[in-house]
């Protein structure tokens, strides 16, 4: 494996975090596990779980291989730690304090926004795309397309002279007949086929149906495109540039995530100035 392959799986393992707390002092030892130092145990789950992320693309028993490695060599640094009683060490006891009241203070802080944050309404997300209009031009063109993959390439032939043949009046009715018909996955070939979406978001990981629509211009359909064992049509509706005002349904999930991040700043403000009330008015607050 190359040097900069390692070293990618090295930054993603480091990424998990250096020490995974695992099962110290067991009545039982566990019948299955990943690794063990002394009574401390790498469960199979554990590592699972931490490699579940992981992009397809890389070697998942190689990243499993660099997981466990650095497990074992922080399990290992860490009992030596406790042997040496570093623990004792006034320095070692003022960060270790610190660092758990920063993970309480961020736990709080969790719970508080699961807790209090309800999802924004219609109304909400209208309001908002009303005031912030300018604000929410588009930064990248938008497209609206019709696309199916089938592993029958007659089928694709058939399905792109039906939509050719098709008016602007009934292209939208015939396509949603077509993909139900002839797509691998009509349920994808439908919803993409109503929804404007953003260009860079399709196709991330079939370059060679990304560069046959950037070159397709509004209503024109690339020719079948073989690639992976399947035929792909593919046909661009509309294209909308970069620095068109949108209409709300293209970019509801950015509304979305906009009003809830602001309504757990407003939430987290109302918390904060409740506790100092009420320190203030106990008299254990003092600011001098």
């Amino acid at each position: 494996m190359s040097q900069t392959r390692a070293h990618r799986l090295s930054i993603i393992v480091l990424g998990f975090g250096l020490v995974l707390a695992a099962g110290c002092g067991q009545q039982q030892p566990p019948e299955t596990f990943a690794a063990r130092v002394g009574d401390a145990y790498l469960m199979p789950e554990e590592v699972n779980a931490a490699l579940g992320s992981l992009p397809s693309s890389l070697d998942s028993a190689e990243a499993r291989r660099l997981f466990i490695d650095q497990w074992v060599t922080n399990e290992l640094l860490y009992q030596e730690s406790l042997r040496r009683n570093l623990r004792t060490r006034e320095e070692v006891q003022r960060r270790l304090a610190e660092s758990e009241r920063a993970v309480l203070i961020d736990a709080l802080v969790s719970q508080l926004f699961d807790e209090a944050v309800d999802p924004p309404n219609a109304a909400e997300m209208r309001a908002y795309f009303e005031i912030h209009k300018e604000q929410l031009r588009l930064r990248e063109p938008f497209v609206r397309v019709r696309y199916l993959f089938t592993p029958h390439a007659d089928s694709a032939r058939q399905a792109r002279a039906m939509l050719q043949r098709a008016t602007p009046a009934t292209a939208d009715s015939i396509w949603m007949i077509l993909a139900e018909r002839f797509a691998h996955d009509p349920v994808l070939s439908q919803s993409i086929a109503i929804n404007y979406v953003r260009e860079s978001q399709l196709f991330v990981e079939q370059p060679l149906l990304r560069e046959r629509l950037s070159r397709l211009g509004p209503r024109q359909t690339a020719p079948l495109i073989e690639s992976n064992g399947f035929t792909h049509l593919l046909h661009l509706t509309d294209r909308v540039p970069a620095g068109t005002l949108p209409e709300l349904s293209w970019i509801e999930d950015q509304v979305r995530r906009q009003l809830t991040i602001d309504a757990r700043k407003q939430m987290y403000e109302r918390q904060v100035q409740r506790l100092r009330t009420e320190a203030l008015s106990r008299e254990v607050l003092v600011i001098q």
